[in-house]
């Protein structure tokens, strides 16, 4: 396709104050309650009711504005964007036009797998109010105000991204910033951050922008990529057609990969905007400034940039990204004077299998304990058991690493000094995980740290074994190798412990294939 496409974004990013932008309703995260419930005059605008700013919304752009490092505006003023829509029973929204609390900056992030950064430039960042929520079934729509009035901080970007891949790095960027400083989840499935998406198409670079058309409020990450793709593909077969783009704004249906028309694209002026008779000037006071010069702010960009100077893999930094807790845990233990590629490698594959395996429910769990106890020829019951206490007990991620934060450091120091070797230290760290039981013990019941026996007495006590169950030794000539660790566990026992488990599984493997 013989076209450049140029990008806007509009990310709407819900706010997570307690109550709502210009009343002491709840502002509710999820949207689960009764429709209805979290309503007063104010967010329904009765006669009379008169809106009051939060302290707190402001509190998060302040904080949001730093996480960007961004100019914040000291004055700032609230603007009417009048028109008609029944989830806005005023008639407008109340929003920032003319004087926005935080103007342009510039934005970081990585693409190709952290291989390149791209920078962009925000054109400002202003605080609104959210309508309500239309619901429309059965031929009926209807509205639930629960929603009206919640805070939003609406970022809007320059023109700046050339390919889908950069508008959805940018957003997850968005994303993982306001979940990291706690201004909300910023879960897009649960409307708490919304994209509109704004493309036209050009032939050259020479050549003026084309015409813009808006998709709004796209809610998934691969949904902004496939819309993306689609508009700038509809807008090039028009253009090759000899037909002309028409500024509007569109409804994107994304599993039929479609959009539609919603209504033409407006422009300020159709809104109408004046300032707001009822909200002062917005004046930031000398607290609300030491707030934004004191404020201790995590940036991902800044926590990738470190990985990439350890010469991580992109798995690492992609497990290491599932949560800021991860990252906290990661330093904290490198700080400990621990090999930063030592850590993730520990981190990234047997600590996530764990926390995952925290998630699980009863049945998968179940299946998954019953296969290990046939490979390890264990009570299935009595394991389950175990299991199901320690992993219930871990509630919650962060519980799960600040218990485990004493344990990992005592792994580390087993890997570090080179006691055991890489099998056993998977083995063992395993265990770990999925127990809570020290290292030493693990170590001690898996007989790891058995010194090594005499070759020509271990081959004989491996002959007494094989000798002594020739039904497993069958077992194990019809390809169920498995049956190794039976062997294994009863050598072990025979020695008390002593023999080198290694050692054992080598004359084994000698013994039954010779």
């Amino acid at each position: 396709m013989d076209y450049l496409i140029t990008i806007w974004l509009e990310i709407h990013l819900k706010l997570n104050s307690n109550a709502k932008i210009f009343c002491k309703c709840k502002n509710e995260q999820d949207f689960s309650a009764k429709p209805n419930t979290h309503v007063c005059p104010v967010c329904t605008w009765q006669p009379g009711a008169l809106p009051l700013l939060n302290q707190e919304v402001v509190t998060k752009a302040i904080h949001f504005s730093k996480a960007l490092n961004s100019h914040l505006n000291k004055k700032s003023s609230f603007d009417r964007k009048n028109y008609f829509y029944p989830d806005l029973p005023m008639g407008f929204q109340i929003t920032q036009f003319y004087h926005p609390i935080i103007t342009e900056w510039k934005v970081s992030f990585f693409l190709n797998n952290y291989e390149n950064q791209k920078t962009v430039t925000i054109h400002e960042a202003h605080l609104e109010c959210d309508a309500a929520k239309m619901i429309h079934e059965n031929g009926k729509s209807l509205v639930d105000f629960n929603r009206a009035w919640t805070p939003l901080l609406e970022i809007v970007t320059d023109p700046d991204f050339s390919s889908a891949d950069e508008a959805v790095e940018f957003a997850k960027e968005i994303q993982r910033l306001a979940k990291w400083n706690d201004l909300w989840d910023a879960d897009l499935e649960k409307w708490q951050m919304r994209v509109d998406v704004n493309i036209s198409i050009r032939k050259n670079e020479s050549d003026p922008l084309g015409t813009r058309v808006e998709l709004k409020n796209i809610n998934t990450f691969s949904a902004i990529k496939r819309a993306i793709e689609a508009e700038s593909q509809r807008q090039w077969d028009l253009i090759s057609k000899w037909e002309s783009v028409a500024q509007e704004t569109r409804r994107r249906a994304d599993d039929e990969n479609m959009s539609y028309m919603m209504r033409s694209k407006e422009d300020a002026v159709d809104y109408r905007y004046f300032p707001e008779p009822d909200m002062p000037v917005l004046e930031l006071s000398e607290d609300d400034l030491k707030e934004f010069d004191t404020v201790e702010i995590d940036r991902p960009f800044d926590y990738i940039s470190k990985c990439k100077e350890f010469w991580f893999n992109k798995e690492y930094i992609n497990a290491l990204l599932l949560d800021k807790s991860l990252f906290d845990f990661f330093f904290w233990i490198i700080n400990e004077w621990f090999e930063p590629k030592t850590v993730a490698k520990w981190m990234v594959w047997p600590m996530k299998r764990a926390l995952d395996f925290v998630q699980w429910d009863e049945i998968t769990l179940l299946k998954s304990v019953s296969e290990e106890a046939k490979k390890q020829w264990v009570d299935a019951e009595k394991l389950f058991a175990e299991r199901t206490t320690f992993l219930k007990s871990c509630w919650n991620l962060e519980w799960f690493l600040n218990k485990f934060q004493p344990l990992f450091k005592e792994f580390l120091q087993v890997e570090k000094e080179k006691k055991l070797v890489d099998n056993q230290l998977k083995i063992v760290f395993d265990v770990v995980l999925q127990s809570g039981k020290s290292i030493n013990e693990v170590i001690k019941e898996k007989w790891f740290d058995a010194p090594a026996m005499d070759d020509n007495q271990l081959a004989g006590i491996v002959s007494e074994v094989l000798a002594a169950n020739p039904a497993i030794v069958d077992q194990f000539k019809w390809w169920k190798e498995s049956v190794i660790w039976f062997f294994v566990g009863q050598v072990m026992k025979k020695t008390q412990g002593k023999a080198n488990p290694q050692a054992v599984n080598a004359e084994l493997m000698k013994q039954l294939k010779g």
